[in-house]
């Protein structure tokens, strides 16, 4: 009896490590490349490789007074998401904590040149109050000192459009347009390859893993 005793303390003991990996793991990945997401298209009479969704172009301008388009962006990796800065309650939450993959990202840079290139994009869904000055004001609050963080506006139709062209959920209602509180990750090709929720910090890690997937994944083409 005493030896079956001893039998499953030295199973808990073996067992349990495996059950905490198992638990801290959930909310990751392990693969060798990120998925695409959004309808996938294949070329009609074309033995030629699926063509994926792609985020539709736009035209908004920054808190420089910048007008940014997909040309704007270039071939670079970016994170979306969507806000508006009289928001007291999720909005700062979510970009404080995108904040943070920002601030590590300048942070890489100096050692790697390809992070100093990620490129973060905010869309006001309140453009009738977030014009220029408001989100150049509002983009300070986050110790944005360049062009990397981008705080986008246009019209309501616009920003409406760009949530649509993201696969959001957003919706106009009582003249406002309501938004979702993720957060993308768009590829060199403007290919959706990652959705993240933006108050969740095990999401966030994800994020910044993905974040460096994607990057190896481009500098393998």
């Amino acid at each position: 009896m005493k030896n079956k005793k001893s039998f499953f303390i030295a199973l808990g003991l073996l067992v349990a490590p495996i059950l905490v990996y198992w638990v801290l793991s959930l909310g990751t990945h392990t693969y060798a490349t990120l998925p695409y997401y959004g309808e996938r298209i294949p070329p009609e009479g074309s033995n030629k490789d699926t063509i994926y969704y792609t985020v539709p172009d736009f035209k908004l301008v920054s808190q420089f007074g910048d007008t940014v388009t997909h040309e704007t962006i270039g071939k670079r990796i970016y994170i979306a998401n969507f806000f508006f800065a009289r928001c007291k309650d999720v909005c700062p939450k979510m970009n404080a904590k995108v904040e943070t993959v920002y601030a590590k990202c300048n942070e890489l840079a100096a050692q790697k040149k390809e992070y100093g290139e990620i490129l973060f994009v905010s869309h006001s869904v309140d453009p009738d109050n977030d014009s220029v000055p408001v989100l150049a004001y509002y983009a300070e609050r986050f110790g944005v000192k360049n062009k990397n963080w981008l705080f986008l506006t246009g019209s309501k139709e616009a920003m409406f459009n760009a949530g649509q062209g993201y696969l959001l959920p957003v919706s106009i209602e009582d003249k406002t347009i309501d938004h979702s509180q993720q957060l993308l990750l768009i590829d060199r090709d403007k290919h959706i390859r990652g959705i993240y929720d933006g108050l969740d910090d095990t999401q966030i890690k994800r994020l910044r893993e993905d974040i460096d997937v994607l990057l190896n994944e481009h500098n393998k083409k």
